[in-house]
């Protein structure tokens, strides 16, 4: 489960990373670059979990 969140974290992180550029580059929509960074967040997130989890898988 843990590396299943690593790999959507990243995959996810990626292209709303690239929709975020593309944003800045293109015409600017305000709720695509909302979309992103909640995107980007919701990323963030879920990398983050899949460390705590596999932290604590190693404990056991």
């Amino acid at each position: 489960m843990d590396r299943f969140l690593f790999i959507f974290g990243i995959v996810v992180f990626f292209f709303s990373f690239i929709s975020f550029v593309m944003n800045f580059i293109g015409e600017y929509e305000g709720i695509a670059m909302v979309i992103s960074v909640f995107a980007m967040l919701n990323a963030s997130i879920a990398i983050g979990v899949s460390e705590i989890l596999a932290r604590t898988k190693s404990l056991k």
